[in-house]
């Protein structure tokens, strides 16, 4: 925090130390403010609350004896039980309403706490009525009403009528309304659900802290007022008063820079929004509500992510806008809500901050539009490039889509297609020749992701095209001179060592091969599913039986080891294994096909790959129909290899299986044009 922060805090505050009791008998509700719109709270954060707050009550309850008077029992508390501090919580005062800009998350779960309370009262009077002709010394104690905690708990209108819950935000009142009622919650955002846990959390808490086995009666009710006292009258909390509307974003920026624990992307609502008019901020927080409940619905399936997180959207939309170099990619990662304040073209995007008009646009239309698209790109199924990268986690395909897509860009179903499309063929041709190294490989993308901002589809072929050829040139694949387009790349001398190194993007190639066989033929193919159902059989983490699995047609037995040793009795094991693993030699198999092929010889593989629902591989075994096999392009027409005398694969057709394997790679991933 700047000295010039402390010097406005400590000028534009008004601290004010009082008890809960006092906080929630405010006349008034108060308001939850824009930054503050959700409740996050999760059942570990409240049950720390509450287990510090007991341990701070027995302290005291156990000095002395329990009594059961319950005017004595105040007495006693106020007189003898040490406060404890709960920290602070900032307000501001606008046409006469109080706004909580910071701390609602300690004040919503003390609604809850006092409701869970009120109700444990209502329970003890409903018993006490039941019983009021019984004499047990029970049903005649005295505790505290549970109007008491009623009126702390609502703003009641002039006629008595309760009018809205003291911690007040239109999206909570009926999920706290239902809790009252002990009716059933169904919650439709986070707030809601984090309300509906936490009081579920907190009434099974308070069911075992004052549940009383001895007694004819639910609960211990002197132990309830010793609390209830303790609760309200001994429970300390700072108000923060912030005299002045324009230092509000400054002073939530500050204090939750020290530590209170709001996300990034919380902080920057506070600031683009802060300084708005009252309906335009009503208005972007309508907006920013809109997309956070849309995020934390959302759900990712099969990749690391489980849900889409808001703040890998903004890291990756200001990464995608403004980043130009390693070090301004690296700039935008924790702190990225700080950087845009540092980064003269965030400064410049954002208007300075200051120009009010222009943060309600970038709202408005900018994030929005987006956001949107981030959260359809990582949950949607209208792109099969898409899943293809994310079939092996490329995310990065997500920045460079956002780079290069302009506002409410009317060519963006295209582009999406068409960057995913590009980035697929970038990647795979990196890998098939075996330029793939993760960090070099994310050092290409830096520049790629300037230089295709904001441009059209042409202009993006042109990118990736000539950072391929660069980097072909700097492993000294080729010299830029001898190539004119990426067509002219796919020769088989670069690719015919071609090998098995990944396991899952070995799977990949010859997945999308057998997936373009099975389009070019009309022909079903395991892998010739839906996209939603691709991606589940695609089988990653190689755990499923009923998924993708490698299968080599090299098996280790010994008819295949003996094509490797030498007339001596030496088994080449190295020369074995890189042939092993050539991708010509891996085919894919299913379920329990991969099972009950593994170690057998080719010759007995042959049935299998028959029956393995994989275009590639009954081509193998020539098993295609007559009429498929006219249809096969003429590059892939490739006769049925023979199993030696031993019944192994012929070492010699190694090479023609690398050949046409090439062939397939070229019908697939050769040059396309841009739609």
């Amino acid at each position: 925090m700047t000295r010039g922060n402390d010097q406005i805090v400590r000028s534009v505050i008004t601290p004010n130390d009082q008890f809960l009791r006092t906080v929630f008998s405010n006349q008034k509700a108060y308001y939850i403010d824009i930054y503050q719109r959700e409740y996050k709270w999760k059942p570990a954060n409240v049950i720390t609350l509450l287990q510090d707050i007991q341990s701070r009550f027995d302290t005291g309850y156990r000095k002395g004896p329990v009594l059961s008077n319950p005017d004595e029992i105040q007495k006693t508390v106020l007189a003898h039980f040490e406060p404890y501090f709960l920290n602070t919580y900032l307000t501001h005062t606008t046409s006469g309403e109080i706004f909580i800009v910071d701390g609602q998350q300690r004040l919503t779960t003390f609604l809850l706490i006092f409701i869970s309370l009120f109700q444990i009262l209502k329970a003890i009077e409903s018993d006490q009525k039941k019983n009021e002709n019984n004499n047990d010394p029970y049903f005649r104690e005295k505790t505290f009403s549970s109007a008491t905690l009623e009126k702390l708990i609502y703003e009641s209108n002039d006629f008595g009528y309760a009018e809205r819950f003291k911690i007040f935000n239109e999206n909570r009142e009926e999920t706290f309304r239902q809790i009252v009622n002990e009716e059933e919650v169904n919650p439709s955002d986070e707030t809601q659900k984090r309300i509906s846990e936490n009081f579920k959390e907190i009434s099974k808490y308070f069911g075992d802290f004052f549940g009383n086995k001895d007694a004819p009666g639910r609960f211990d009710i002197t132990k309830i007022t010793y609390y209830i006292t303790y609760i309200l009258d001994r429970l300390s909390i700072v108000e923060i008063k912030i005299e002045k509307q324009e230092n509000i974003a400054t002073i939530f920026e500050v204090v939750n820079d020290r530590g209170l624990g709001l996300k990034p992307y919380e902080i920057l609502k506070g600031k683009l929004l802060g300084n708005l008019p009252p309906k335009e901020k009503e208005e972007a927080n309508e907006i920013w509500t809109r997309i956070q409940n849309k995020y934390f619905n959302s759900k990712i399936q099969n990749s690391t992510d489980t849900k889409v997180d808001l703040d890998n959207f903004f890291r990756t939309f200001f990464r995608a806008k403004f980043a130009d170099s390693e070090n301004d990619y690296e700039k935008f990662e924790r702190d990225y809500h700080y950087e845009i304040y540092r980064n003269p073209k965030t400064q410049e995007y954002f208007g300075d901050f200051s120009d009010s008009t222009l943060l309600f646009t970038r709202i408005k239309e900018d994030i929005q539009y987006f956001a949107d698209i981030y959260l359809k790109l990582r949950v949607g199924y209208d792109d099969e490039f898409l899943i293809y990268n994310k079939l092996l986690d490329q995310n990065q395909q997500y920045l460079l889509i956002l780079s290069c897509l302009t506002l409410n860009d009317e060519n963006e179903k295209l582009k999406i297609s068409g960057v995913a499309r590009k980035f697929d063929q970038f990647h795979t041709i990196m890998r098939l020749l075996d330029l793939y190294e993760s960090n070099d490989f994310q050092r290409t993308i830096y520049p790629i992701n300037r230089d295709i901002r904001n441009r059209s589809l042409v202009d993006v072929e042109k990118v990736f095209d000539q950072t391929l050829i660069t980097s072909l040139d700097e492993a000294e694949l080729l010299s830029q001179t001898e190539i004119q387009s990426i067509s002219d790349l796919f020769t088989f001398e670069r690719f015919q060592d071609a090998r098995n190194r990944w396991t899952n993007f070995s799977k990949y190639v010859l997945m999308r091969i057998d997936r373009h066989l099975s389009d070019h033929l009309d022909k079903p193919s395991f892998v010739s599913a839906p996209l939603n159902e691709l991606e589940e059989r695609f089988n990653k983490t190689t755990r499923r039986r009923k998924g993708l699995h490698l299968e080599h047609i090299y098996a280790y037995n010994d008819a295949n080891k003996a094509i490797f040793t030498s007339e001596a009795g030496v088994f080449d094991e190295s020369q074995f294994i890189a042939e092993r693993n050539r991708l010509g030699m891996v085919l894919l198999l299913n379920d329990k096909q991969n099972i009950s092929s593994n170690n057998e010889v080719y010759r007995d593989k042959l049935d299998t790959y028959k029956k393995s629902n994989f275009i590639w591989n009954e081509m193998l075994a020539r098993h295609l129909h007559p009429t498929d096999e006219k249809r096969l392009p003429e590059s892939l027409r490739f006769t049925q290899v023979e199993p030696g005398e031993t019944g192994a694969f012929p070492r010699q057709r190694v090479f023609d299986r690398q050949r046409l394997l090439f062939e397939a790679i070229k019908l697939v991933w050769c040059d396309f044009p841009v739609e």
